[in-house]
């Protein structure tokens, strides 16, 4: 959203971690705060008046940095007015229940208020068991459980818990010793702190998966004969035994136009300090609110007890500044001051924080460029040749106050101009040559070479006068198969036997091959059922076995050769053998 920045953010809320912080500013203030409320246990609690010249300062900031830090040995409690102006024993024990019986992280459904009933059992139990008033079997055992392990000692919802369900089921007896020994060790009284041990054994006892625990515990609390005050006594004096409290009296500017009020409120906080002496109080207001309300209605020794150690926040500084914007905007906290005028701001942390907030707002509105209409889209016009002496240096946007309805542009078939009249019609800068749109002259390209690459010719390509192979292997040629007549072979027609391809086999029964032989005339014989075989596709030489191929000469005719007496000879003995084997008739 154009209102989010990272200065929006004016109010803090106490129990809430800081969004940012800076070290340096109320540093002093941090450090008095925590000596102040780091200290043992026993020891006396303070009242502290945290107090500004006018609100924004960051008290509420630095009260919720205390509680952080200090979180994990104190219980801090904000003290909320009713009705603006009214803060009594009623709403302090709601106040403090509130923060009692949150939930702790991964836990199942138990609170803190579980954990101290645990621990304030535990530790009342100890001198019941190491004086014999509780029988135990193995007293030392018992004893080293309650000191080093109460929690799961008085685990009522564990069933190996054996201490735990023994207290339940004789809790008649035992509370009643429980309620003493407490008493004697807070000094109160022990009617009161029998009301909460009582209310503390239901509350603890009860399933954690009923959610009426609360509830039922509340309206213990606002019910029965005695008094609010004393049960709010009763209540701190039991929990400062285990762990720090602190009362915060955070934003109390409904006292401003109530003098009674606040004498009510200052004389409520001097009796519960007087009665809980270890509860640590933190008054924190600006000082129009205590000069105007406090100060005319206090008596001089209420107004002592209030402001028995009084903490002034400063007015910032310019380092301080610095680093408070800085810590919203990491980097940028110089430049963000330098926009701001302190005298309107004024040195409290929240007035520069809003200051910062408008001085962001309007840098970001003067460097976000004003909406410009989108130009409307027109139909191409012809477009004119410009020189980069004439054309514009930046692009010219056009802003049309009322755009028109987009209508589709009938197509043009003029003729198109030729390429070489286009010119760009944008800048040029002179870093940067000017685009050439004039097409390269037409080259032929030279053929393929058997080189794998094209040789570049300067002129035109003449056809060559011959033609590639059309295979890388070129078979040699040979004389065109004749299939048999009168029989199943036949006779070269020349003195040498020739040798057939690969392209024909012969009849795969002989073991050798019969050169054919030409004869003058040839002898009639009865046709045989002979099927020539099927031919043989053709393989490259190195997939077929080598074999010479003898080229046969043609025969030219009226150019016989008369056989010789040798052929005759050779011829007979291949007809004899093929006789022996095959049988007479099959000539």
């Amino acid at each position: 959203m154009a209102n989010e920045h990272p200065f929006q953010h004016l109010f803090e809320t106490l129990g809430r971690a800081p969004i940012a912080h800076a070290e340096s500013v109320n540093r002093q203030a941090y450090q008095v705060l925590s000596d102040i409320l780091t200290v043992p246990l026993e020891k006396t609690g303070r009242c502290i008046l945290l107090r500004a010249s006018r609100a924004g300062h960051g008290k509420t900031h630095l009260l919720s940095r205390i509680q952080h830090q200090l979180g994990a040995n104190h219980e801090f409690i904000p003290l909320h007015a009713s009705f603006g102006c009214r803060i009594d024993a009623g709403s302090v024990i709601d106040d403090t229940l509130r923060c009692l019986v949150r939930q702790l992280p991964a836990s199942g459904g138990l609170s803190v208020l579980d954990l101290v009933t645990r621990r304030l059992f535990a530790s009342a139990l100890q001198p019941l068991v190491a004086s014999g008033e509780v029988p135990c079997q193995d007293r030392e055992g018992a004893l080293t459980a309650l000191r080093m392990r109460p929690i799961e000692t008085f685990d009522f919802h564990h069933p190996n818990a054996v201490t735990a369900h023994w207290a339940r089921e004789n809790f008649e007896i035992l509370g009643q010793r429980l309620s003493l020994e407490l008493a004697q060790r807070a000094g109160l009284p022990v009617r009161e702190v029998s009301f909460w041990v009582e209310a503390l054994f239901r509350y603890a006892s009860t399933p954690l998966d009923q959610s009426n625990r609360v509830s039922t515990l509340a309206e213990a609390v606002h019910q029965g004969a005695g008094g609010e005050m004393e049960r709010l006594e009763a209540l701190l004096g039991l929990v400062t035994q285990l762990v720090r409290v602190v009362l915060v009296a955070d934003d109390l500017e409904g006292f401003s136009s109530d003098e009674t009020a606040a004498l009510r409120f200052g004389a409520f906080l001097g009796t519960l300090r007087q009665s809980v002496d270890r509860v640590d109080v933190i008054l924190s207001l600006n000082l129009d609110i205590w000069e105007s309300a406090f100060v005319p209605r206090l008596s001089g020794g209420l107004a002592d007890r209030l402001s028995e150690v009084v903490v002034e926040l400063e007015p910032l500084t310019e380092a301080e500044m610095a680093a408070l914007l800085d810590s919203r905007v990491p980097g940028l906290g110089a430049k963000v001051l330098e926009r701001i005028d302190l005298k309107s701001s004024g040195s409290h942390a929240r007035g520069l924080i809003r200051a910062a907030g408008m001085a962001w707002l309007k840098a970001t509105a003067m460097d976000t460029p004003a909406a410009v209409a989108p130009a409307q889209i027109s139909p191409p016009a012809p477009m004119l040749p410009l020189t980069p002496e004439v054309a514009p240096a930046q692009p010219v946007i056009i802003a049309v106050p009322e755009p028109q309805p987009v209508i589709e542009p009938e197509p043009i078939l003029e003729e198109i101009a030729p390429l070489e009249e286009i010119q760009p019609i944008w800048p040029q800068p002179e870093f940067f040559p000017a685009p050439s749109f004039e097409m390269e002259p037409e080259t032929t390209a030279a053929p393929i070479q058997d080189s794998g690459f094209t040789v570049p010719a300067p002129e035109p390509v003449v056809e060559s006068p011959w033609t590639p192979p059309a295979t890388e292997f070129t078979q040699p040629t040979v004389q065109e198969f004749q299939p048999p007549i009168s029989s199943p072979f036949q006779v070269a027609p020349s003195h040498e036997p020739m040798i057939p391809t690969a392209e024909f086999q012969p009849i795969q029964e002989s073991p050798f091959q019969v050169a054919p032989v030409v004869h003058e005339t040839h002898h009639e014989s009865p046709p045989q059922a002979f099927a020539p075989p099927e031919p043989v596709a053709y393989q490259p030489p190195s997939e077929v076995p080598t074999q010479a191929f003898i080229p046969v000469e043609p025969v030219v005719p009226g150019e016989e050769t008369p056989p010789t007496p040798a052929d005759t000879d050779r011829v007979d003995d291949l007809l004899r053998q093929f006789r022996e084997r095959y049988g007479r008739g099959s000539l």
